[in-house]
């Protein structure tokens, strides 16, 4: 992760105080990073299959990304979680998820090919998962780490 990143999110949280919601902060470090960004294509081809998949760093012009959710635990969570992922053309990478006493969380990590619209599949997760009763949050891997770290 590179110090830009996490400078900025001390800095938004920080300026936000308690009012610093993860979701909040994400939204406030995207709309500055987006901002900072060059042009993106409007989509690009599904990612190629790898064999035997180099997982410590995304493919070339990839977007790694976490996934968490948590809920009241219901059958079809984590398929609804993936087969939304799948259809944005998501390589999963690594799923954990943990059921206690009625209530599940997911922490889902996976690689979006080059181009896909972030956001779009944001919004498709949050309201999937709102259908299920569930909360889902798809932050980019640094965003994340930055957010989490101790």
């Amino acid at each position: 992760m590179s110090a830009d990143v996490r400078a900025l999110i001390d800095r938004i949280a920080s300026a936000l105080g308690p009012e610093a919601t993860p979701e909040r902060v994400e939204r406030v470090a995207r709309a500055v990073l987006d901002a900072r960004a060059p042009a993106e294509p409007a989509r690009a081809p599904a990612p190629s299959r790898r064999a035997h998949a180099d997982v410590s760093s995304p493919p070339d012009g990839a977007t790694r990304v976490v996934v968490t959710a948590y809920g009241e635990d219901q059958p079809g969570v984590l398929a609804a979680i993936t087969a939304e992922l799948s259809a944005a053309g998501a390589n999963v990478l690594d799923v954990s998820q943990k059921v206690l006493q009625g209530y599940f969380t997911v922490v889902l990590v996976a690689d979006l090919a080059a181009g896909t619209d972030l956001g779009a599949v944001r919004q498709t997760l949050q309201s999937r998962g709102e259908a299920m009763g569930a909360r889902v949050l798809l932050q980019h891997e640094e965003l994340f780490q930055a957010m989490h770290r101790p």
